[in-house]
């Protein structure tokens, strides 16, 4: 019976490598841009810190650094001779150390990309003072780091991190272990659903919900700027010339936003698809 478990379940040998290897690049890329980033900003234009935009940049590239290196860590950090996992040479506590690292700042990363909509959103309200929204810096940087971290506790202190995918992340190990299987090994981790759909539905309220909601927002907005500068044409003016001026800005940063919304779905929305898929089945 466990034989049959195994062969059924089992990946190739080309599969495993992948799995394994296939990350590694691509994270020590995203680590190196991070690091650039981070040098710009900080030593060569920290000028550019007065504004929320590039403080935001900054606080995005910073949370990079370390997720870059959790992927970029891949299966070492799974326990020594875990069966499906090449070149797994670490222990429990490694294991247990990238899943905690890696959730905090997967949520953490997404919080920001939505603040870069947010933050846009709230410069047209304003017309583009910034005193008058600066307030909501704080509240970013509290949401994208003690969400995530009481979550990472929780499931730590449950013993959730666990292998699964192309490292560790939360989940019961081995996997099936949930399955009413009496050959298969003991598992580690305890029945925390609850928290494992919620953490689910936070990642698709980052990625899905939230950034489309504003961005529509601000192409309403546009609407009725649209519409007020069209009646005060009529008189001609500076007021005139400002209004024009100031629908051209808000129509350029909306484009911008959407073009970023396109690119940020299409580098992130792979992993969340399968975390989705895992959450339907309920595979954890």
């Amino acid at each position: 019976m466990t034989t049959a478990y195994i062969e059924m379940n089992s990946p190739t040998t080309s599969q495993l490598n992948a799995l394994a290897y296939a990350p590694m690049p691509f994270a020590w890329l995203s680590f190196l841009s991070s690091i650039y980033m981070i040098y710009f900003l900080v030593w060569k234009h920290c000028q550019r810190l007065h504004r929320l935009y590039h403080r935001l940049v900054l606080s995005m590239n910073i949370a990079l650094v370390p997720l870059s290196l959790m992927y970029a860590w891949s299966t070492l950090a799974v326990p020594e001779g875990t069966i499906g996992y090449v070149g797994a040479s670490g222990n429990t506590n490694t294991c247990t150390a990238q899943g905690f690292i890696s959730l905090v700042f997967s949520l953490a990363v997404p919080t920001y990309y939505g603040a870069f909509v947010l933050q846009a959103f709230m410069g047209i309200k304003n017309n583009f003072n910034e005193a008058k929204y600066v307030w909501i810096e704080k509240w970013i940087h509290l949401v994208a780091y003690l969400i995530p971290s009481a979550y990472a506790i929780i499931i730590a202190a449950t013993n959730n991190f666990n292998p699964n995918g192309s490292g560790c992340w939360y989940a019961k190990w081995p996997k099936g272990c949930d399955n009413s299987n009496p050959d298969a090994p003991q598992c580690r981790g305890d029945d925390i659903d609850l928290i494992m759909y919620i953490i689910g539905f936070t990642q698709i309220f980052l990625y899905f919900i939230f950034p489309p909601v504003v961005i529509a927002s601000m192409y309403c907005w546009i609407r009725r700027i649209r519409k007020e500068a069209a009646t005060k044409s009529c008189s001609g003016g500076m007021l005139a010339v400002r209004e024009t001026a100031r629908r051209e800005m808000m129509q350029s940063i909306y484009r911008q936003i959407t073009i970023y919304l396109g690119s940020f779905w299409f580098i992130w929305v792979p992993g969340l698809i399968s975390n989705v898929y895992t959450i339907s089945l309920g595979k954890w």
